[in-house]
């Protein structure tokens, strides 16, 4: 749990970073099947569909184009 409040608090520090006008688009990452969604989607910017990725050990090796797609494209597209 300490963990995850701490995660957290740093995905709002970059948050506020970019609310003063920085680039920043946070694209969350989760690997495994016990990965906390929330955390992610709390993580990520919006479209959170679009910016949260989560695989499974099986799928590591989608991860690579996920990751460009999510990277390359447009903030709300």
């Amino acid at each position: 749990m300490l963990f995850n409040l701490y995660t957290q608090e740093e995905a709002e520090k970059l948050k506020r970073i970019r609310a003063g006008g920085s680039p920043t688009k946070l694209v969350a990452l989760g690997i495994g099947r016990k990965v906390d969604v929330t955390e992610l989607y709390n993580i990520s910017s919006p479209p959170k569909d679009k910016n949260t990725i989560l695989v499974n050990y099986t799928d590591l090796h989608t991860v690579e184009d996920q990751l460009r797609n999510a990277s390359c494209t447009g903030w709300y597209s």
